[in-house]
């Protein structure tokens, strides 16, 4: 009984080893069809399900560390990067915003966007409508005018953009973090302080 127990054992392990060590057999997917085929073009169309999107140069401005380090009013207090950005899902002006929060490559530059949440960007009659978030939002003078440097600059960077009116949580506020006032749209000659 116990060897007939023994063997059954073995039996069903060599199965389960077996059966396991299979590598499944991967069946080719057929490419989906467009519903509606344009005339006159055959009916295999492949459509993609995520589409690329349009590739744009766009200039993004960072934060020169050397102003920082300084204080030397003779420097600029951001610099220029030229960068290629996907628009997709996300409009020009949300990309820029994305990317003004990410670390740049070069080590002499910074942001200070990183921490601050932008709620959205909308884009009308010239003016870019920027809301953030309330959270968060605290810094010196220093801090401010760098937020509204990097953004105002990037921003008015793009054919279609005049100015940037800041929004808090919504509304607008008369400072954004104390120190610069916001309650009118900001164009690249009303920061050069």
């Amino acid at each position: 009984m116990k060897k007939t127990g023994l063997i059954l054992l073995v039996i069903a392990m060599m199965l389960t080893f077996v059966g396991c060590n299979r590598t499944p057999k991967e069946t080719p997917v057929p490419p989906i069809e467009a519903e509606n085929p344009p005339q006159g073009e055959g009916t295999d169309t492949v459509v993609d399900p995520a589409p690329e999107g349009e590739i744009t140069r766009v200039t993004l401005y960072f934060v020169n560390d050397e102003y920082v380090a300084t204080g030397d009013e003779r420097l600029e207090k951001v610099l220029p990067v030229e960068k290629e950005v996907t628009v997709g899902e996300k409009s020009v002006e949300a990309m820029i915003l994305a990317e003004l929060q990410q670390v740049p490559e070069d080590d002499a530059l910074s942001t200070t966007l990183e921490g601050i949440k932008v709620l959205s960007v909308d884009t009308a009659e010239g003016v870019a409508y920027v809301n953030i978030a309330g959270e968060r939002l605290s810094g010196g003078s220093l801090q401010e005018t760098l937020v509204i440097h990097q953004i105002v600059y990037s921003l008015t960077g793009l054919e279609e953009i005049e100015a940037v009116q800041f929004l808090v949580d919504g509304s607008k506020r008369e400072t954004l973090m104390g120190h610069i006032l916001i309650e009118e749209p900001l164009k690249r000659e009303d920061i050069r302080f």
